[in-house]
């Protein structure tokens, strides 16, 4: 896949039973779109177990250009996290059967005409919680929508995530833990960009033309 495909979408999940997904940009107009994936790794921080390290891989089809002045279209990303078995015990532990939440990933635009923060929240569907080792979580968000002013190639690079996680019991109650955040933070090492995106400028009307 080449640089202007875009190298994937990202974000991550969570050891009592979290995952978050979260993706950035999309190309504007009939721009072709490439399967993507990205895999990173972050440490998340949990009541009972302590620190663990989840495995995150991302999904999406991310066109490859947009045009000057268009907003770009949001798009869907899907994210899988593997939740390890510790984590299962832990949860199982206090009794958890399924856990569910939210997830805000942060991630940086860099473009021509400035760098800019994103946000990107995304819902972790309740999921069953096996009664020993891993499990996949799935968290699905939808991108923002972006205008470019200037022409020239955008770099989107992904952060931390912050989770917001609620495990219950088979009958839907909360278990001792409630809901909770955990500040997880990306591994060290890591190539954490998400997509290059190369701005086109906008095509010149008639008029514009003659006026030249």
């Amino acid at each position: 896949m080449n640089r202007r495909s875009i190298a994937g979408a990202i974000v991550s999940g969570s050891v009592l039973a979290v995952s978050a997904a979260a993706g950035l940009l999309a190309g504007a107009g009939t721009s072709a779109a490439d399967p993507a994936t990205l895999t990173l790794t972050y440490t998340c921080p949990f009541p009972l177990i302590g620190n663990q390290q989840i495995s995150v891989a991302i999904n999406a089809d991310v066109p490859a250009t947009a045009t000057v002045g268009e907003p770009t279209p949001e798009f869907a990303i899907e994210a899988v996290a593997t939740v390890p078995e510790t984590a299962t015990a832990g949860l199982n532990l206090v009794g958890a059967k399924t856990v569910e939440g939210t997830a805000q990933a942060s991630a940086a635009v860099d473009a021509p005409e400035a760098s800019l923060p994103v946000t990107v929240p995304t819902t972790i569907a309740p999921t069953e919680i096996p009664a020993s080792g891993a499990f996949d979580v799935t968290a699905t968000g939808t991108t923002p929508s972006l205008t470019f002013t200037q022409a020239g190639e955008a770099t989107v690079t992904v952060g931390d995530l912050l989770l917001t996680l609620h495990p219950k019991t088979a009958d839907g109650s909360d278990t001792g833990l409630g809901t909770f955040d955990s500040q997880c933070t990306q591994d060290a090492g890591q190539d954490n960009t998400l997509a290059t995106v190369q701005i086109n400028e906008a095509a010149q009307s008639a008029t514009e033309q003659r006026v030249r």
